[in-house]
């Protein structure tokens, strides 16, 4: 065998042995795109959540469970937001390859109604930095040859972020007088981070359909205070959405609030949160 052929076998050979893939499983494709942020080449990424789905009434199925016990890190909201799927991530043999991403350090956290815990933290793109902090840690424990790709990768993703925030908090300088309402009160942590405020809320719990006594009230309240924008997301109902409206005129907007209209890639965060900005911008501005 000629000397370089040889020299270019046992370097790929001796790449081959150094390079650990590590396998990461979300629950949420928010999730999934932060950890793509951070893996990158030297890992594989899934969620198990089909954005086009609610996480408030996703079915897991055998095949979903596989997955996650398969994978290396396992990573999910929390016992309040996949209900469905906690009795997984709660049993021990488990526990140790497990983010849960509301014990992540430094978040900010929202509560609504009652002080309910507010799960769509992921919308508040410091916290996405922080929760890519989390997995890049835990990456470079499993996998130490990469730890400083992980790492290195976590501080492009920070910086890239932070130029993002930059470049939406200039989008919304200007005050808006639109009044909009939103189907259920998922957006806070956007609106927080850039000084946005809805004025109504057509359905405070996603698990529980309004009474005919609150839907009456709710109507009273669209001819009261005349919203020209409502924000939806793509699993709102139709139905309730009509009744509550009873032919008041508006402009509508579906949110891709799970990100399923953005395509797998190391910036699919990045491009996630500019695509709800340019949302909310066409609900407030335009």
């Amino acid at each position: 065998m000629p000397k370089f052929y040889f020299i270019l076998l046992l370097t790929s050979l001796l790449c081959s042995l150094s390079r650990a893939d590590v396998n990461i499983v979300t629950t949420i494709k928010p999730l999934q795109m932060i950890a793509e942020a951070v893996v990158q080449e030297y890992g594989s990424v899934s969620s198990i959540v089909d954005p086009q789905q609610s996480p408030h009434h996703f079915t897991v199925s055998p095949s979903d469970r596989i997955n996650l016990a398969r994978a290396d890190i396992a990573v999910w909201i929390g016992p309040l937001f996949e209900t469905h799927i906690s009795d997984f991530f709660v049993q021990t043999q488990f526990k140790a390859k497990t983010i849960t991403v509301i014990d992540t350090p430094g978040l900010q956290l929202h509560s609504v109604g009652d002080e309910q815990f507010d799960a769509h933290l992921w919308l508040d793109s410091s916290n996405a930095v922080r929760i890519a902090g989390e997995i890049a840690k835990r990456a470079a424990e499993m996998d130490p040859v990469n730890a400083a790709s992980y790492r290195q990768n976590l501080g492009k993703f920070a910086t890239e972020i932070e130029n993002r925030k930059q470049l939406i908090a200039q989008k919304f300088k200007a005050p808006s007088a639109t009044n909009y309402a939103v189907y259920h009160n998922a957006y806070q942590y956007f609106e927080q981070q850039f000084g946005l405020q809805h004025d109504m809320v057509i359905l405070q719990d996603p698990e529980v359909q309004p009474s005919i006594r609150e839907t009456i009230q709710l109507r009273r309240q669209v001819n009261d205070q005349r919203p020209s924008c409502l924000l939806l997301e793509s699993d709102s109902s139709a139905d309730l959405v009509s009744t509550v409206l009873n032919g008041h005129e508006l402009k509508l907007i579906t949110v891709d609030l799970l990100g399923s209209n953005v395509n797998s890639s190391s910036k699919a965060y990045s491009e996630f949160i500019a695509n709800i900005a340019d949302d909310f911008y066409q609900c407030l501005y335009e």
